[in-house]
């Protein structure tokens, strides 16, 4: 844990951030349906406080009213935010605007999405506002070649460096407090650690007080001061974070500590007992296995740059394969081409359980508009960011009734109604949900939605 800021004994210290019986609901049916119930924190100068739960326990939308955001169809139904002093809620729109940035600014869970894609790096930071030079600023956040960077696209960049660019955005007018909403989803370890890092060095250069949302307890061990519990819109626990992590006094964050993954017998035996959840011992694949997916010597090219070189490798079914390394090392890479979203430069890549046009092995190095219905359906993907791989427009329910359709897998309608529900059932999810927009569910709810559309298809892999 970052070591907190000395408080001086003889200075009256108030709470920058105040947050009071906050209520937060949004209209469904013709009904206020609450989201934030009750919750209550403050934050004080130089400290960083987290808010961590389940996926949909409330904490990003706590989070955004800190800037008077709220989700479309949301309103709060009760209690008060400030910020240094402000009611956020009841500031003209002009004062709004101002409060943004000038006094508390976020960094987006995905720097990717929130970083325009048409517009270069320098350009986006400049209109973040502030008087300190643009390449100052990425100096600052400890990025190479900064005034060559300014001249780049954020495609251009990887997801460690996109990460920078939004924390540069967010620091150049100077806030007082920064919003850290899942700051290192999508990162690999060696870079989140970097990022991490950074973060704690410009909050002590700063004197910065920040608002850490995660579901990663390893991150919040490592950031925060204080930390507040939350569970369907409630608070179940608030303490200092060496008290909480040593003697948590809810069974719910008993449970949230007892969850974090370990590989060892002792850690799945921990998670066992935490409840809630049945914790399978992992299964052994006979030697005699069918190879559901072979690939040899795959090469994936992007123009000149080799992003996957000579990679080898067969899937067994019931296998379970873990591709490793850090950002830009192929691993999506290799993982789009399998689904056919990639086309190898070179190698051989098959399915083996002979749905082929031949009715033997189908192959996968084709594009997946040019693989035949029965071996497109095979390889489904579970896209890393849910946010952007959901049609905002369109219902979670519709995203996942169109492969139904597509791939023939449900017949009639009130079938494919059906069979929509039951999965998203599948994927812990209350079937009701099917009828919202992306944006009414949590960041881990979306993630959900995309594993029950992939598996829509009756994949094997």
């Amino acid at each position: 844990m970052t070591a907190a800021v000395p408080v001086n004994p003889l200075v009256s210290v108030n709470p920058l951030v105040s947050v009071d019986s906050l209520c937060v609901a949004y209209r469904s049916g013709g009904a206020d349906v609450p989201v934030v119930r009750e919750v209550s924190l403050e934050v004080l100068p130089g400290r960083t406080h987290a808010l961590v739960g389940e996926s949909g326990s409330g904490k990003s939308t706590v989070a955004a009213t800190l800037l008077g955001h709220l989700r479309h169809g949301s309103r709060v139904t009760g209690g008060s935010v400030r910020i240094a002093g402000a009611d956020v809620f009841a500031l003209p729109a002009r004062e709004l605007r101002r409060l943004r940035g000038g006094t508390v600014a976020m960094v987006a869970q995905n720097a990717g999405h929130a970083l325009t894609p048409s517009m270069r790096i320098g350009r986006q930071i400049a209109e973040a506002g502030g008087d300190v030079p643009v390449v100052d600023l990425l100096e600052q956040v400890r990025l190479p070649r900064p005034a060559e960077l300014a001249r780049r696209y954020p495609h251009e960049l990887s997801g460690g460096q996109q990460q920078r660019v939004a924390i540069a955005m967010a620091i150049a007018a100077r806030p007082q407090v920064l919003v850290l909403d899942e700051p290192t989803t999508g990162l690999d370890v060696i870079t989140q650690r970097g990022v991490l890092d950074l973060i704690g060095a410009l909050r002590d250069e700063l004197g910065l007080s920040a608002v850490l949302v995660s579901h990663d307890l390893g991150v919040v061990a490592h950031m925060a001061d204080e930390v507040t519990v939350l569970r369907s819109g409630r608070v179940v626990e608030a303490a200092p974070t060496g008290r909480l992590f040593a003697a948590p006094q809810d069974p719910y964050t008993r449970r949230l500590l007892a969850s974090v993954p370990r590989l060892d017998d002792e850690g799945l035996a921990r998670a066992g007992e935490a409840g809630e959840r049945e914790v399978r011992p992992r299964a052994v694949i006979p030697d005699g296995a069918p190879v559901a997916v072979t690939a040899r010597d795959v090469t994936v090219d992007y123009g000149t740059s080799r992003a996957v070189d000579g990679v080898s490798f067969d899937v067994r079914r019931g296998e379970v394969l873990a591709l490793v390394g850090e950002s830009g090392s192929g691993k999506s890479t290799l993982a789009w081409t399998l689904a056919g979203l990639r086309t190898p430069s070179g190698g051989t890549m098959a399915h083996g359980a002979g749905h082929g046009p031949d009715g033997k092995s189908g192959d996968l190095a084709r594009p997946a508009g040019k693989r035949p219905l029965s071996l497109r359906r095979r390889v489904q993907l579970v896209f890393q960011n849910a946010d952007t791989s959901l049609n905002p427009r369109r219902s979670v329910g519709d995203a996942v009734r169109r492969p139904l359709r597509f791939f023939g897998t449900a017949d009639t309608r009130a079938e494919t109604a059906a069979r929509a529900r039951q999965l998203i059932a599948d994927v812990r999810l209350d079937p009701d949900l099917a009828e919202r927009l992306p944006a009414q569910l949590s960041g881990g709810q979306r993630q959900r939605i995309g594993i029950a559309r992939a598996l829509a298809g009756e994949p094997d892999v």
